[in-house]
């Protein structure tokens, strides 16, 4: 071989190992937490919500809107990617009243008769009160999940979640949040407690890596408990997707200081069980095995 040849032979590795680091090597995600209200649909059209998600290596999403149609909108663009969970939300209905929503029960049964079981879930509704519980309104739309072995998708406090399972044990819940300020010791507590409890972490994740250290407390949970946590982003707002690839690298931050194993039971493979893969290439190879605090999905 020639001195030309050698050196175009040579380049031509460089460029494919240069190919190759640039490669998505990330552990990919499947978000359990995905808002696509209409204060944002003409910001972010189904297309660049695509692109954003793919920016951010996540590869499939559950998605409830205010209103519902955001989450058909999406859903219908790509069935594959994005997995509708119903919300009881819309016009003078919020997080502060819906419990109390004359209408809210036939609203869901409508919505959900209509959906051909695409809805995987209810929520995600708030409950800042135990006293809330209490509505015949909540009572029924604890019913009507049980009926349809769908979850239920709750924004709350420990005590709330407590009084959902005393009041139907047969409910299956995703908690938001993990609690949104609930300590470790507390969030451990509740998964030993409720075989049918999983838990996103959304907004959480200064609280499981303060400094982008992963907190002792958070790991022996994290560990213990790997086959009932997920990831969330909650894109709630213009500001949360305008941000959405680091809030979801942030995630990343600390899963990177787990077990693999463990790390992508978490990032993605206790949603695929829950929720199917969705066709989605990222999410190939073994099925995860273990609790499931949801209908587990093809």
């Amino acid at each position: 071989m020639g001195p030309k040849a050698f050196l175009a032979t040579m380049a031509t590795a460089v460029v494919l190992l240069a190919s190759d680091a640039g490669a998505d090597t990330r552990l990919p995600i499947f978000d359990t937490h995905l808002h696509y209200s209409q204060s944002v649909w003409q910001a972010y059209p189904p297309q660049d919500v695509a692109k954003l998600l793919d920016e951010a290596g996540v590869a499939r999403a559950l998605v409830s809107s205010t209103p519902d149609d955001g989450s058909l909108m999406l859903h219908r663009a790509d069935p594959g990617r994005f997995v509708p969970v119903l919300r009881p939300y819309r016009d003078a209905v919020t997080p502060t009243n819906w419990f109390n929503d004359p209408e809210v029960v036939g609203y869901l049964d409508e919505r959900l008769k209509a959906g051909a079981g695409s809805y995987v879930g209810i929520g995600e509704f708030h409950l800042f009160d135990v006293k809330y519980v209490a509505t015949p309104q909540v009572k029924r739309v604890i019913e009507m999940a049980v009926e349809r072995g769908i979850l239920l998708h709750v924004h709350s406090d420990a005590a709330v979640v407590r009084a959902l399972f005393a009041l139907n044990p047969k409910a299956r819940i995703l908690w938001a949040h993990a609690g949104m300020s609930e300590p470790a010791d507390v969030v451990g507590d509740m998964l030993d407690r409720y075989a049918a409890l999983c838990t996103e972490v959304s907004y959480r994740a200064g609280d499981i890596a303060p400094g982008g250290k992963l907190a002792p407390a958070w790991r022996a949970v994290l560990i213990k408990h790997h086959d009932r946590f997920m990831i969330g982003t909650d894109t709630h707002s213009a500001t949360r997707w305008e941000t959405y690839p680091d809030i979801v690298n942030e995630h990343r931050r600390w899963l990177s200081q787990l077990p693999k194993d463990v790390a992508e039971a978490i990032a993605w493979r206790n949603a695929v069980r829950a929720f199917g893969a969705g066709g989605r290439q990222e999410f190939a190879g073994p099925r995860s095995t273990g609790s499931a605090c949801v209908t587990p999905r093809s």
